[in-house]
């Protein structure tokens, strides 16, 4: 993808008012995976009340997809994103990357899940062969990579199904499994008993219920991360930008009102190494998957 595409990615950005004299605008890229609608909501709200803390302009970049996000970082249009476990580990073999926090839910791990509407004949993975299957995007760690990697240690490729298709974020995955548009979808779970997930999150028809199939391993929650260079030449900024990240977050958990982007519990410190997992799945099957 190159630059002159990038344009197309930009679906929003946004620049809380009252700039100090300090007028260069810091950048903060997001994925748009779950429901975006509320995301660009929440983004003005965010730039809003990290720039009043650090009397600096904030712009918020929401890209299209999933590796809009990893372009716009790797050509310096991102200061800061908050990635995907996957897309992290992507972006970093193309730019240099810092880890600093990351989000958290219900605790410091999230995990992957294949759902069907509770009525639904399928009952393991056994009854996948010749049905619907909907991914999120390629780049999404729990709504593609490790479901993929369970499938095919299960000898299911997209062969197997009658269609594979991608929403593009979890709620349009939910939407369309409401809809009956597909028969089995993989999408993000809070707990390894998946008592909760994208299912009831973004859930617009309550009267939907769903069943697991299938609920992955641990999976590291996303990190918030900067760009080793800007990191480099703005180290004290960098780090007057984490803690009033997680100031901004601690003050709106009550009100729930920036979920959608710094998650539902406190933004915790992160490191490189926690991504080792996800590192060797990729390192396994990146051919295959084609990431």
């Amino acid at each position: 993808m190159g630059l002159k595409s990038l344009a197309i990615i930009v679906l929003f950005i946004f620049q809380a008012v009252h700039a100090s004299a300090d007028s260069t605008p810091l950048t903060i890229g997001l994925l748009p995976g779950g429901d975006p609608k509320e995301i660009e909501k929440q983004s003005f709200v965010f730039a809003e009340k990290l720039q009043a803390k650090l009397g600096k302009p904030v712009q918020i970049f929401i890209s299209k997809n999933y590796d809009g996000l990893v372009e716009a970082i790797k050509a310096k249009k991102v200061d800061f994103a908050i990635f995907s476990a996957l897309t992290y580990v992507i972006a970093e073999k193309q730019t240099p990357l810092k880890v600093l926090l990351k989000k958290t839910w219900d605790g410091p791990f999230y995990f992957s899940a294949l759902i069907v509407r509770k009525e639904s004949k399928i009952k393991s993975i056994k009854d996948l062969k010749n049905k619907n299957i909907l991914f999120v995007d390629e780049k999404s760690t729990s709504g593609y990579l490790y479901p993929q990697i369970y499938l095919r240690k299960n000898k299911l490729t997209d062969a197997s199904f009658k269609s594979v298709k991608f929403s593009g974020n979890h709620a349009a995955s939910i939407d369309a499994m409401e809809n009956r548009k597909a028969d089995v979808a993989a999408v993000f779970a809070d707990d390894e008993k998946s008592e909760g997930g994208a299912w009831n999150r973004f859930a617009k028809n309550k009267s939907v219920k769903y069943r697991t199939i299938w609920i992955s391993e641990p999976i590291p929650n996303d990190p918030i991360v900067v760009r080793q260079d800007f990191y480099e030449r703005n180290g004290k900024l960098t780090h007057e930008v984490m803690y009033d990240m997680i100031e901004v977050q601690n003050e709106a958990m009550e009100q729930s009102s920036l979920q959608e982007i710094l998650g539902h519990g406190s933004l915790m410190p992160a490191t490189q190494k926690q991504y080792d997992p996800v590192r060797e799945m990729v390192s396994v099957f990146e051919k295959q998957l084609k990431l």
